[in-house]
């Protein structure tokens, strides 16, 4: 496509331009599959990716286009570097509960145990499912890669083993839309420039999207449906027309159908529908009403047939969440007020999160995260499962991971206290639209603290409960950054000269952490 474009800009017609474009497809091609060895192939994808991304940049470019433009490179990069991460992730690595493919006459545990069952039974299991992990949550995530591994399988041919790790082109593709879907919020303020452009980079490289899109389980299709009820809450509360509420039904129903804590962005949701009642009420509340009945006719059997089902047929709690075994990881010795409290600086003196371990003796060694606070300020780059481990060849990379866990360390700190200025202050959110972003960021951190209070263990701190988060901080320093070209104010200046290269570095060295776990040792 660049090479096409620049042939026609430079009056070469479609006889030049098309042997050119194949020549480049194939040579791309070709160097991906000449490579035998994985880590080269790898290497080839990531290297040629970015070359076609700022090939399409420079083909592209148009003043006129100029932000669509910068806006594509920075996606193309990020698509990139899931892609190559993505290949250098097996199903079995660096998963969350996901266990194994089961056989036709077995309901195996896990999430892909789950797929499994579905795969080749057509139904749900029909029975008590408190008893295998995963089987709590609604099918909707499980069923598609089911009917995708079926089609993969059933219909192009392709060996099972290879069907299975297919699936991760789902989960790639869900976190590939919630950057999408994070630029329409941004763009929906009308930020511009440095107030776009930095937000997009911070929210397109963040390794939480990164390592999402390998993620065999259903956040990432929950939460990509969580920012659509996100975008188009925005857009009603602009123009609350019918098509937009059904969408928003539409996204926290099937939402709540992929994973029951969809269901917490509908508080912040309904706060913006009554805001908007008790503003109208004299005018439009014929149609309001209208709307609202709709809403709840389209969202409730899609968000709730399914715990409504185990409550009724085997008296399940409909928020029953499945119980954990007592492990290592359990950090039930110390008091909910002790762990929120303690910020003693050994915690961080390993960037990646600390687990409890047992040497060749079966000795207990080292200790257990136990602050969530610190907790998910590790895991929202670094995940559960990367650490020191992953780099015992490349003992420089401890280094390159030291300094980017404390610049993504500044970068959330300077977000969080743009999220309080920016509330505050006046900008291109009005209050009812800050109070909707502000609650949803708050109920989501809330969340993860009562999880983690109720249910005492490492896993209950993870950074895949509050992604969102990290969207909504970047919209608010995006807020700031806006305010700082208008004012001219020399601290605000200061922001965004200091944060301009900070985004950038931030994006190169998620990407590079990333390709360097992708290739393995």
């Amino acid at each position: 496509m660049a090479v096409a474009v620049q042939c026609i800009k430079n009056g070469f017609d479609l006889k030049v331009s098309l042997p050119l474009t194949v020549a480049a497809v194939a040579v791309g091609l070709l160097g991906v599959t000449y490579f035998e060895d994985h880590k080269q192939r790898l290497t080839t994808v990531f290297v040629f990716g970015i070359l076609i991304s700022f090939a399409l940049y420079a083909a592209l470019f148009n003043e006129k286009f100029k932000r669509q433009c910068n806006a594509l490179l920075i996606f193309c990069l990020s698509f990139t570097v899931k892609l190559t991460y993505v290949l250098g992730t097996s199903v079995y690595e660096r998963q969350h509960d996901v266990n194994w493919f089961g056989a036709p006459d077995e309901a195996a545990p896990g999430h892909l145990g789950y797929v499994a069952y579905l795969f080749y039974n057509h139904k749900l299991y029909d029975a008590d499912y408190r008893g295998i992990s995963q089987y709590c949550h609604p099918p909707l995530h499980h069923a598609l890669c089911a009917v995708w591994i079926n089609l993969m399988n059933g219909v192009f041919g392709v060996d099972m083993n290879k069907a299975v790790e297919s699936v991760q082109i789902l989960p790639m593709f869900y976190s590939l839309t919630i950057i999408i879907t994070a630029y329409k919020i941004f763009r929906h303020f009308r930020l511009d420039g440095a107030a776009l452009y930095i937000p997009f980079i911070i929210t397109a490289f963040h390794p939480c999207f990164t390592f999402l899109a390998s993620l065999v389980n259903n956040d990432a299709l929950a939460w990509a449906l969580t920012m659509g009820a996100v975008l188009l809450t925005l857009k009603w509360y602009k123009e609350p027309t019918l098509k937009n509420i059904i969408g928003i039904a539409l996204c926290i129903g099937l939402g709540m159908m992929a994973k029951l804590s969809a269901a917490l962005i509908a508080i912040p949701v309904a706060i913006v529908f009554l805001v908007v009642l008790i503003r109208s009420f004299k005018k439009l509340w014929k149609k309001l009403l209208g709307h609202f009945v709709a809403f709840g006719a389209v969202c409730a059997p899609l968000g709730l047939w399914f715990p409504v089902r185990g409550l009724i047929r085997w008296g399940i709690p409909l928020t029953y969440v499945q119980e954990l075994p007592e492990m290592d990881q359990s950090i039930k010795g110390i008091t909910f007020w002790e762990r929120i409290t303690d910020f003693s600086l050994v915690q961080v003196k390993n960037v990646y999160e600390n687990w409890l371990w047992r040497d060749e003796y079966g000795e207990p060694q080292g200790f257990n995260e136990h602050n969530p606070l610190i907790a998910i300020l590790k895991n929202s780059v670094f995940g559960e499962f990367i650490n020191g481990n992953n780099f015992a060849t490349r003992q420089y990379m401890n280094k390159v991971c030291a300094v980017f866990f404390w610049l993504a360390v500044f970068i959330a700190a300077v977000a969080f206290v743009c999220i309080i200025t920016g509330t505050i202050r006046k900008g291109a959110a009005d209050r009812v639209q800050k109070v909707f972003l502000v609650y949803t960021y708050a109920f989501l951190v809330g969340n993860l603290y009562v999880l983690s209070m109720n249910y005492r263990f490492v896993c209950s701190m993870n950074f895949r409960y509050l992604m969102p988060t990290v969207i909504i901080g970047a919209l608010f320093l995006g807020f700031e950054l806006s305010n700082a070209e208008k004012s001219g104010i020399a601290a605000a200046k200061a922001l965004k000269i200091c944060l301009a290269p900070a985004s950038v570095v931030f994006a190169v060295l998620s990407s590079f952490i990333y390709f360097m776990v992708a290739l393995g040792e």
